[in-house]
């Protein structure tokens, strides 16, 4: 299971977004000090395919700065893009620790706990704090994904329709709701799902 067909979010110069984010929250001070020239590099880097190099430059900076959240969550990407997992995970799991409002390293730690480590409960944790911090019908859906895998169909169900109520034209929840309903041999429902999309202008086809 995961967010359409990859686990992690390809986010490239993590750097310059998060301070846009800072600036938004009256933060910009904060996020501004972490954003070394070394870190700056190595986003750059990543941007450019050489993942193996940005790794190297962003363990670089953690050498000076262990706690730089800039660097750690720079790293984490590094990692993941390398599928290297089981690294990736201890250096989200940090980036969690210490940014309570990072709502995106949530959700590829969820994705990393369902798709890479069969914590299937701390997966629907890490991702209902995504969904709390950033309740938009993307990161619900994905919440609805990890319930799905979780063995909650009900609380799953819920989730989709809170998905669907919150941005109607998010494709992509009615085609796990839509799922979902057929595997449990509700087909009726699922048409029913079906019909609302197409009344959203969306054709959903092979669900």
């Amino acid at each position: 299971m995961s967010p359409r067909k990859q686990p992690v979010g390809r986010r490239l110069c993590r750097c310059v977004w998060r301070v846009v984010l800072a600036l938004a929250a009256g933060l910009a001070v904060v996020w501004v000090v972490g954003c070394s020239d070394v870190v700056a590099e190595a986003d750059r880097l990543v941007a450019g395919g050489d993942v193996e190099g940005a790794e190297a430059l962003y363990r670089e900076a953690l050498v000076s700065a262990p706690e730089d959240v800039e660097a750690l969550c720079g790293l984490a990407v590094a990692l993941s893009l390398q599928h290297k997992f089981d690294e990736a995970l201890t250096v989200q799991e940090r980036v969690v620790a210490a940014d309570p409002r990072d709502s995106l390293t949530r959700v590829e730690l969820g994705f990393n706990y369902l798709n890479h480590q069969n914590r299937r409960a701390d997966a629907v944790r890490v991702l209902e704090e995504a969904a709390v911090l950033d309740g938009c019908a993307k990161n619900l859906t994905f919440l609805a994904q990890a319930q799905t895998v979780a063995g909650h169909s009900k609380d799953a169900e819920q989730t989709l329709e809170r998905a669907i109520q919150t941005d109607p034209g998010y494709e992509y929840a009615y085609h796990v709701l839509v799922r979902l309903l057929e595997e449990e041999g509700r087909g009726a429902e699922a048409e029913r799902v079906i019909e609302r999309a197409s009344s959203q202008g969306l054709t959903l086809g092979d669900s």
